[in-house]
């Protein structure tokens, strides 16, 4: 195909991008060009591995053929008009496109009309010269419509020499002239920004490299079949594709390819670490997997468990904090080379992992929960060890030996907490207790145990509205002044799935 161009060029910095503009008929583009696309039916595995290759295969959105047949039902000889330019690029993965200027009268122009010889004999639809970069829904309908030989404007990116236009320029190109049209789902935005180091993966951004390591271990985790000798039941089976599915092995654990991203990055990548450095990419992938493994090899009555059951048993705050207390205890130990034996130190093959005790976890609970669960599981991972007064994490996530620690303070003449002398008291979940705190008259909170999510302390004795008494949940309190001796309050402690409990305190001075 032979489309007659004129010529003019932009400059940015020290780069020049030559642009060529012309006329072309649907059809002809039809043949010689073609979208670098998935489909609707590409493997997650598939995508992970395209975005690894050299150049990137296939990172546009799958072709709509409802939204095709419109445009041809709509430009069927019906009156109507197609003005709109169509944007194409060299396919990275051909050859044989050549540019020679037109000669008028016998004279050479250096700028003005040119030539653009695109070859039209190739078999294989992904070699075609050309890549449509905006424009392939427009293109295909109107190929199949009556006006498929009228002419259609074309903007053509072609380097000439200069080597102006990278795979990554040209990615770049069209996630601003598709958003402007339909956005991009949030999977294909984010692994496309990932290929091509764009976004919060560029590296002007300072989280770039966390970012990008921790999704590079997403990619391993699921374009690998097998880790150390062990089928990886995450191959294929983490969501890069939004119309296809993705369900691990086991069950549970379903992660779209972007939330499992930002999870390892925040709690593994972006973190420092102390006596080793960070696992790569497919150690940790490894990790995950073989902890994934042995979860499902350690606790039973899997269709009933927050873990791997049916839909209404499953939990996604219990599975995102397994998955944290993984990457905590990568991040203080490495790898861990028998999670099976850790697993069943921690008694989780005798713990209920059925939580059908829960009360809910939509609102403010669901904050709440998932702090708890985080906390519970990355201190039992990482310590190796179970809270203290608790047989198993269950008990514990419900409140089980659950305490709030009060710290009681001599006043300085400044009427400030001295630093030395303090005394502490533990409120512990059930108790009814007494305290007297002699010349230490300045309290606060100043710590609580792992199962403890959230808690408020009020006056014992209100009735009606309760008084709260924040200070002491905050800076500080200094006893004296307005308030009556004793003083008595009561905490209630907040614990997973919107259960509580509460400790009673009389406070002399």
């Amino acid at each position: 195909m032979r489309i007659e161009c004129l010529r003019s060029q932009i400059s940015s910095g020290s780069t020049v991008f030559p642009i060529y503009i012309g006329f072309a008929s649907a059809a002809d583009i039809a043949t010689v060009a073609i979208a670098p696309a998935f489909t609707k039916q590409t493997d997650h595995q598939q995508i992970a591995a395209n975005i690894t290759a050299e150049p990137v295969r296939d990172w546009q959105r799958p072709i709509n053929y409802e939204r095709v047949d419109q445009i041809a039902h709509a430009f069927n000889n019906s009156g109507g008009l197609m003005p709109n330019p169509v944007l194409l690029a060299k396919n990275a993965f051909a050859s044989g496109i050549t540019i020679s200027p037109k000669r008028i009268d016998g004279t050479s122009y250096s700028a003005g009309t040119f030539i653009v010889d695109v070859p039209e004999d190739v078999d294989d639809p992904a070699q075609r010269p050309l890549w449509i970069l905006d424009g392939q829904h427009r293109i295909t309908g109107l190929s199949k419509s009556a006006q498929s030989g009228d002419p259609v404007p074309v903007v053509l990116l072609l380097d000439d020499g200069s080597n102006s236009y990278s795979s990554p320029l040209l990615a770049n190109l069209f996630a601003q002239v598709t958003t402007a049209a339909t956005k991009l789902d949030e999977l294909h935005n984010e692994w496309l920004t990932y290929a091509f180091d764009l976004g919060k993966y560029s590296p002007e951004k300072n989280a770039s490299q966390a970012a990008k390591l921790a999704f590079e271990t997403v990619v391993e985790l699921c374009r690998t079949p097998n880790f150390r000798g062990v089928s990886n039941p995450f191959f294929n089976n983490v969501q890069f594709n939004e119309h296809r599915t993705a369900t691990p092995t086991y069950g549970g654990f379903s992660f779209k390819c972007n939330t499992l991203g930002d999870l390892i990055s925040r709690n593994y990548y972006n973190l420092p670490v102390q006596h080793h450095s960070h696992l790569n990419p497919s150690e940790l992938a490894a990790d995950l997997s073989h902890a994934y493994i042995a979860l499902h090899q350690t606790i039973g009555n899997h269709d009933d468990s927050v873990f791997f059951g049916a839909a209404n048993k499953q939990q996604t705050i219990m599975q995102e904090a397994f998955l944290v207390g993984v990457l905590a205890r990568a991040l203080s130990n490495g790898p861990t080379a028998d999670y099976r034996a850790l697993l069943q130190e921690l008694k989780f093959q005798n713990t209920n992992w059925d939580f059908s005790w829960i009360r809910t976890l939509s609102g403010p609970a669901n904050t709440v929960s998932k702090k708890i669960a985080r906390n519970v599981l990355e201190d039992a991972l990482v310590k190796a060890e179970l809270p203290e007064s608790s047989g198993n994490l269950a008990d514990h996530l419900k409140g089980n030996g659950a305490a709030i620690v009060l710290s009681f303070s001599k006043l300085t003449p400044a009427k400030r907490p001295a630093k030395h002398g303090k005394d502490e008291y533990k409120m512990l979940r059930g108790a009814m207790g007494s305290h007297n705190a002699g010349t230490a008259t300045h309290v606060r909170v100043t710590g609580r145990t792992s199962n403890v999510g959230d808690f408020e302390i009020l006056d014992a004795k209100t009735v009606g509205r309760p008084l709260r008494y924040k200070e002491m949940e905050g800076r500080g309190l200094s006893l004296g002044g307005s308030y009556s001796k004793p003083l008595e309050i009561v905490v209630v402690m907040k614990h997973y799935g919107d259960l509580s409990s509460q400790s009673d305190l009389q406070i002399n001075w």
